[in-house]
């Protein structure tokens, strides 16, 4: 070994990664952790309303699931096998939506989930957007079954 190659001090790699992740931690929002850590509406309804199940690019996918009486979200739940932020974003845009009209929901975006979540890291904000995109597409649907009453939804799996 030369002189200005050294040997790294054993575990002190791995204090330092300890020490970044720690940090890392810190600076996601404590709602956003409560979220991921304690999601509500996690789980399906049998034969909902509306349905949505949406994939990005990256391969993060969520499903939606709306039960709607008088024009107004009664029940809202969602699924994904994703990251924490996508859990959380989930579990925050089907909370939105629940007690809401058709109309008022339809205007829920990624932006409000991610405030609501006390904000989201730039890296994470894709979570938001596949949230709000699934629930736009499973409100969609549940209009559109609204309008043809006579279609036999047929599950999509």
């Amino acid at each position: 070994m030369s002189e200005k190659q050294t040997r790294a001090e054993p575990g002190r790699d791995h204090a330092r990664a300890s020490e970044e992740s720690s940090e890392a931690r810190q600076e996601l929002p404590i709602r956003l952790i409560e979220r991921v850590m304690n999601p509500t509406g996690l789980g399906e309804i049998p034969e909902p309303d509306g349905y949505a199940h949406v994939r990005a690019d990256c391969g993060d996918s969520m499903e939606i699931f709306l039960r709607v009486r008088e024009r107004r979200i009664e029940e809202a739940r969602f699924y994904t096998p994703g990251c924490g932020p996508m859990i959380a974003c989930g579990s925050m845009a089907t909370e939105i939506a629940r007690g809401r009209t058709v109309g008022e929901a339809l205007r829920i975006g990624p932006k409000q989930i991610s405030e609501a979540l006390d904000g989201l890291p730039a890296s994470e904000f894709h979570c938001a957007e596949l949230a709000a995109e699934a629930l736009k597409k499973a409100l969609e649907d549940c209009l559109a079954r609204a309008r043809d009453p006579w279609k036999k939804p047929y599950p999509r799996r």
